[in-house]
């Protein structure tokens, strides 16, 4: 959903003229993104106004990606807005006090431009919070990163927290997860010298690693790609963890993979149910849009992927991590009358299954075919130009 402003009222550009109402962003730090909500009053002839914005920040490559601003304080727009932009995050919101949010908008202002990149042009209204910079001291910006990050629950979590942080290039992330006793002189290079996505990560804890000080140390195979090459490298490393932080880290081997063995190291069971659309596309479409609020979605030249992921970040916590287990559900509409759910598990094609049937939109469609794949095939039809997934199943025989 994209909001552009509605002027109204009188100009007001003074900083001192603009009240925070409320402020919130997601507990998402450590996945290398955040979404924020400053809701301002902003007082006017004896009235107010409401000012919403909503922000979408990539902190490894991109910066400040998105920035939607809506005029008004309708509940249920505002919902659907922060649903639809921070729906797919897995995140708790925390509330930013104003000092906090301030800081946080000329913080991610800067740092997009240091990357390199444009601003949305919808950043020209932020004038009044860049005009007059808040500078944080050491302890108010660790607090905010603090409530920026969830809770990590195992050194598992640790690990892989800490190398995604690493591989993504982000060491201000990786510091968060290092013990405050630690030495410098017990951490190893791994920083990879090109940004990496973290695909998938399998630990294995050390027998009789405890010591004295009771840390434990885990190995890991990490498989990441490097995106500027679109190459696969498997990265192996020791982490050594105290006190649900790290206290030492080094890289044991590094070497390159092909794209066929990377394949067969994300290679899983993919769940599909087809239905067909029994009424007019744009009625089935008007219905989707209620039941897909909060899904990403990206346009593909036959039809539109959904994707819905899970309500948190929990399989980061899990000895073996993979990127992927963050979905729960794809839905892919096409332009030519086909609904096509995929699960990467028995569960999740079920769950999706009955979800449909309490839905209006069960209605508009009838099953028409089930099928268990080996491989994952759904974004494979989504790229390959055919209108139907059967005829397209036809052609892989």
């Amino acid at each position: 959903m994209k909001f552009k402003v509605i002027k109204g009222g009188k100009d007001i550009s003074s900083s001192d003229k603009y009240i925070l109402a409320k402020g919130e962003i997601t507990d998402t730090r450590l996945m290398g993104v955040l979404g924020m909500h400053l809701h301002w009053t902003i007082p006017e002839e004896g009235d107010y106004r409401d000012l919403h914005q909503f922000f979408y920040y990539d902190i490894e490559e991109l910066g400040l990606e998105e920035l939607d601003i809506y005029n008004g304080n309708d509940v249920l727009t505002i919902n659907m807005a922060q649903q639809s932009r921070f729906g797919g995050l897995g995140a708790e919101m925390k509330l930013l006090s104003e000092r906090e949010a301030r800081w946080a908008v000329c913080r991610m202002i800067s740092e997009t431009r240091r990357m390199g990149h444009g601003l949305p042009p919808e950043a020209e209204s932020l004038s009044f919070i860049t005009e007059h910079p808040i500078i944080l001291s050491d302890e108010e910006r660790r607090r905010l990163m603090l409530k920026c990050s969830v809770p990590v629950e195992t050194d598992f979590g640790v690990v892989n927290y800490y190398l995604m942080r690493l591989f993504g290039k982000d060491r201000e992330g990786a510091q968060l997860l290092i013990h405050p006793e630690a030495d410098p002189a017990d951490f190893g290079d791994i920083e990879p010298e090109k940004h990496c996505t973290f695909l998938r990560n399998s630990i294995k804890s050390c027998e009789g690693s405890e010591s004295v000080e009771e840390w434990r140390s885990y190995i890991s195979e990490s498989l990441v790609i490097v995106d500027s090459e679109n190459s696969n490298r498997i990265i192996i490393s020791e982490v050594r963890v105290r006190d649900g932080k790290v206290v030492a880290s080094a890289k044991l081997s590094d070497f390159r993979i092909s794209e066929a063995e990377a394949s067969m190291k994300l290679s899983k069971d993919e769940y599909v149910n087809v239905y067909e659309i029994k009424q007019d596309l744009d009625l089935f479409d008007a219905e989707f849009a209620f039941y897909s609020l909060g899904m990403m979605k990206t346009r593909h030249d036959n039809g539109i992927m959904h994707m819905e992921f899970r309500k948190d970040n929990s399989h980061v916590e899990r000895e073996i991590f993979e990127l992927s287990e963050d979905l729960r559900a794809l839905y892919f509409v096409t332009d030519y009358g086909q609904l096509i759910v995929a699960g990467n598990d028995r569960p999740a094609i079920d769950d999706a299954e009955l979800r449909i049937k309490s839905d209006k939109i069960s209605k508009l469609i009838y099953p028409t075919g089930r099928y268990r794949f080996t491989n994952p095939v759904l974004f494979e039809f989504a790229q390959s130009g055919y209108e139907d997934f059967e005829d397209f199943l036809k052609s892989l025989e």
